[in-house]
């Protein structure tokens, strides 16, 4: 190709003409100054005219048109839903007033109010359809008809 100092005189001004449009295209873009519009002319938009669309209704379909056999539709089988009301579950009242022996083993024995009447209750005990399932020192699981829920301690 070219070689020697024939190369550099060729090749030199080219490049630094390439990079010279290309800083003047940056410096055009962020300059300040816009574009001066030399001829305004007003410009009228005709109206669009819509055609209104055809309409038509498609035919039900008696036949495959490829494999030639009858078309029957699947027949829906409509399932009424039955609505049971379910009773909301009334927990009885349950307060939770402490620990009174063997704190934080498994002989632990609580004291807890059912529906006001204190009872002394051990872990997986149940009393009244009520079972202890977890206790802490500030709050008690119980369950009652598959139903979990917390206590916390009476102050």
């Amino acid at each position: 190709m070219l070689k020697g100092k024939k190369g550099l005189y060729v090749l030199l001004p080219l490049v630094a003409v390439i990079w010279g449009a290309i800083i003047f295209q940056v410096v055009g873009a962020f300059s300040d100054e816009d574009p001066v519009v030399v001829d305004t002319r007003d410009i009228s938009v005709a109206p669009i005219e819509a055609k209104e669309r055809e309409k038509f209704i498609l035919d039900a379909v008696e036949r495959d048109p490829f494999l030639g056999t009858l078309y029957r539709p699947k027949k829906k089988v409509s399932k009424s839903k039955k609505i049971v009301k379910k009773n909301p579950l009334v927990w009885p009242t349950i307060r939770y007033k402490g620990v009174v022996s063997g704190h934080g083993n498994a002989n632990a024995i609580y004291l807890i109010e059912i529906n006001g009447n204190d009872q002394l209750i051990k872990l997986k005990q149940t009393i009244s359809e009520v079972t202890l399932q977890k206790a802490f020192s500030s709050s008690i699981r119980m369950r009652y008809k598959g139903k979990i829920k917390e206590f916390k301690i009476v102050n």
